[in-house]
């Protein structure tokens, strides 16, 4: 297991396994990549990066995109790391080709998903995401539920007055289906950055509710030290990185861009280019690039940073709504 230089182990690796999404989310950080890249790592790639990051003692692989299910070949990408035995494989999603993929991916190895799901309210949804797609991810979801995932997720970033006020509704689509529910901070990357200001919600309401109507279970030490609630059943994960010294204090990950390089941080450079080892099959250089890598790794945010919250704000209309 490598250690940084902070304390921190490395235990996962977030594979972004391409740089295209169907959807337009007001919000999306991408991974903290570009989009449209020129190169885009193979299923055989991914699984040789793999192999050497479990050699180091990664053992939780999550792959991402972009939205990964317009890969053609995502089956291929997961049978690739389902092999080499990873203690964890799951996959984020935003759920409209679940339909078609899930099945397969779940008999290749599959199993864990997270599906975001950032409103209930179908003209907040199409906003949000740029699509007008809620009910099919809906049915898509219903149909997942009954697949035999050992645990599915929904991912709901939070943006101030315009889902916030969903929380408890979510809560309760969540226990229905005996779901996990992760709110996340809104972060000032990529498309965040422009809405920052407008939609920004410190989850201070939220945590005060989920204080009031439910109870702390305690913190994921193994991942930026998230705080565990449970309210009615639902176990509800609380993703707060925006200035917050005691996530960055937590972390575990690095992430792979769909181009082949090894990012220490989302919010920072450097990152390291892995592609002359890994289209080599140099499998000792991978691993020193990665150890290398891993020397670079610092928190972001520390004790007494703070953050520049001053960004335009913007009204934006949904039907007869303005928000």
């Amino acid at each position: 297991m490598l250690i940084d230089n902070y304390g921190r182990p490395w235990l996962k690796l977030r594979i972004v396994v391409n740089s295209v999404c169907n959807y337009r989310c007001i919000f999306c950080h991408f991974e903290g990549q570009g989009k449209f890249l020129s190169r885009e790592l193979s299923a055989e790639d991914i699984g040789f990066v793999t192999s050497v990051a479990k050699d180091l003692g990664v053992d939780d692989f999550k792959i991402t995109g972009g939205e990964p299910l317009l890969r053609k070949d995502i089956v291929k990408v997961v049978d690739e790391i389902s092999r080499i035995g990873p203690k964890d494989l799951s996959l984020t999603t935003n759920g409209y080709f679940l339909d078609i993929y899930a099945e397969d991916l779940l008999s290749h190895g599959l199993r864990r998903l997270n599906i975001s799901l950032h409103s209930l309210d179908r003209r907040k949804y199409s906003f949000i995401t740029g699509v007008d797609a809620l009910n099919k991810v809906l049915e898509n979801i219903d149909y997942v539920s009954k697949l035999g995932f050992r645990q599915i997720k929904l991912n709901v970033v939070a943006l101030r007055g315009l889902n916030t006020n969903e929380i408890p509704m979510m809560i309760r689509f969540a226990a229905k289906y005996g779901f996990v529910l992760q709110l996340i901070e809104l972060m000032p990357m990529g498309e965040g950055f422009p809405v920052f200001a407008r939609y920004y919600d410190d989850l201070s309401d939220i945590i005060n509710w989920l204080n009031k109507h439910g109870k702390l279970l305690g913190t994921r030490k193994d991942l930026h030290n998230r705080p565990l609630y449970e309210v009615d059943g639902v176990r509800v994960e609380i993703v707060k990185n925006y200035n917050n010294p005691t996530f960055c204090a937590g972390c575990t990950t690095m992430r792979l861009t769909s181009d082949g390089k090894l990012k220490t941080c989302l919010y920072k450079e450097p990152v390291v280019d892995l592609w002359p080892y890994i289209r080599t099959r140099d499998r000792e250089g991978l691993m020193k690039a990665m150890i290398y890598a891993n020397s670079l790794r610092k928190p972001n945010f520390v004790e007494g940073s703070s953050g520049d919250l001053s960004r335009i704000r913007i009204k934006v209309r949904i039907g007869n709504l303005v928000y």
